[in-house]
Formats: C-alpha cells, sequence, structure tokens
C-alpha cells in the first residue's frame, strides 16, 4: 500500500497495538551487540588487527543467514529496502534466529580468515536477549493502554527461548505474543501481520504497529495494511524510499497522547 493510497490517519480507528520487541520495548541494539562480539571474541582468545573492520562486516553478513537470500530478490531496491519477496512472496523456509546468527558470525569468521566457535557466539546473544531489559517507559505505557481498552500485542523476529525470558523479567502483559519461531516466518512479510490480525480479531487497518525499524517494521506493517508508528530511539532520518509512518515519537509514552482514552 503506497502512501497516496492510505486514508489519513484516525487514531479512533486503533482496536489493538502491537509492538516490536528488542530496539522498541527492550533495549538492546547494534551497540549492545557491539559489547558483545567483542566479548566473545576475547573469550574465545581470538586477537584481531582491526576489530572495527570484523565487526562492519559481521554486521553485512546478516544477509549470509537471513532467511530472505532464499527469496526472489529480482526487485532488489535501494539497500536495505525489503524486496517484494521479502513482502509479499512465498514464506522460505525457517531457521531460528540463534542459527540466523550463528551463520552471520561463520560468515564473518571466514571473511577475515579466523577460526572461533560461531555456535558459542550464537549462544551468548540469545542469553543477552534472554535478559535484555525494558526501556524506562514500556511498563507504564503498556498498562496506560490496557487501561483504556486497547488489545495489546508483541510481534518479533525472536526465539521463544528469548522473547519469553526477557518478557517473564520485564513483566510486560500481553493478549496476543507472537515471535518468528511461534508463526514460522518473518518480518517484514504480510503473512506475519496477517496472523496478528487473526488472533486479535480486528482488521489490519484497526491495529497500530509500533516499532524501530522503517524496514521490517513500518514498510512491512503498512504494505499489510496496519497503520504504523515509527519510534526514532537513534539519531537518524526515516529514509526516503520508504512511505513515511503514520507517527513518529521519540519515546511510548507519546502513544498515550496520541490514541485516546475511549
Amino acid at each position: 500500500m503506497t502512501s497516496e493510497s492510505r486514508t489519513p490517519f484516525d487514531p479512533a480507528r486503533i482496536r489493538a497495538v502491537a509492538f516490536d520487541g528488542y530496539g522498541t520495548l527492550f533495549d538492546y541494539g547494534i551497540p549492545h551487540f557491539r559489547v558483545d562480539v567483542a566479548a566473545e571474541l576475547a573469550h574465545q582468545g581470538v586477537e584481531l588487527e582491526d576489530f572495527d573492520a570484523f565487526f562492519m562486516t559481521w554486521q553485512r553478513s546478516y544477509r549470509a543467514g537471513d532467511v530472505w537470500d532464499q527469496s526472489d530478490r529480482t526487485e532488489p531496491g535501494p539497500r536495505g529496502w525489503p524486496t517484494q519477496g521479502a513482502l509479499n512472496g512465498p514464506l522460505p523456509d525457517w531457521h531460528s534466529q540463534w542459527e540466523i546468527w550463528r551463520r552471520q558470525f561463520q560468515a564473518a569468521l571466514d571473511h577475515h580468515h579466523v577460526e572461533a566457535d560461531a555456535a558459542a557466539a550464537a549462544d551468548r546473544f540469545r542469553e543477552a536477549l534472554s535478559v535484555a531489559p525494558a526501556y524506562p517507559e514500556a511498563h507504564d505505557t503498556i498498562e496506560g493502554l490496557a487501561g483504556r481498552g486497547y488489545l495489546l500485542g508483541l510481534l518479533s523476529n525472536a526465539d521463544e527461548d528469548f522473547l519469553q525470558a526477557a518478557l517473564s523479567r520485564a513483566r510486560l502483559r500481553f493478549s496476543v505474543i507472537q515471535s518468528s519461531e511461534s508463526l514460522r516466518a518473518y518480518k517484514p512479510h504480510r503473512a506475519i501481520f496477517h496472523a496478528l490480525a487473526g488472533r486479535f480479531g480486528v482488521a489490519l487497518d484497526e491495529i497500530l504497529y509500533v516499532g524501530d525499524s522503517p524496514f521490517a517494521d513500518v514498510a512491512g506493517a503498512a504494505n499489510a495494511g496496519c497503520r504504523t508508528a515509527w519510534i526514532r530511539r537513534e539519531e537518524s532520518s526515516f529514509p526516503e524510499h520508504i512511505a513515511p509512518p503514520d507517527v513518529t515519537m521519540a519515546s511510548l509514552t507519546e502513544l498515550l497522547d496520541i490514541l485516546p482514552t475511549s
């Protein structure tokens, strides 16, 4: 759905609010991965001449383990833009996030001709995301929305083990919790958002999906027919080649100002 074809955003139509996990509700992102990559290399006794170069390779190597490498890339678009295959094509074979991390780390090791245990690195990431803290405003925002009668959900590209552990520690409660593992599908594909709407029992355009990724969250949710809120966790501008979100926020608490009380 293009920005031209979308109707103006009407907060009064929203019946359900769904959130991305990491980077949106839980404070874990690229800076944390950088620390954990360095820690794992040090733990395994790996010495690098240029860690910055290795970490940059590690970031780029996500595609080596990314499930969408199995999808149609005939319309690649700008760098980072979800292809039509990732948005609307056949769903690829499912792999756990742990397996994607293992492949990613192994690809970086191979590129730099370094030997280490990629599975141990994936284990470290899984443990780190299991204990990732919620952002300070997450709990009160969710409780405030629940008190206003909104259906609340969590939809994350994550494995059940570390996602459920993080939720339990943060004491965040939702009426619907879906992961890429439970659905055997991944954002930004439309199927994962259609499944969410089915669980909520509402129309897609009655869902406000909140996330930090312009690609997986905003573009994916909008393409499926949801309304979108982008939480800007870093000092960066929204990509020009993606239709803008309905709402841009610096904090989750802004949802309490945007969405009506009844």
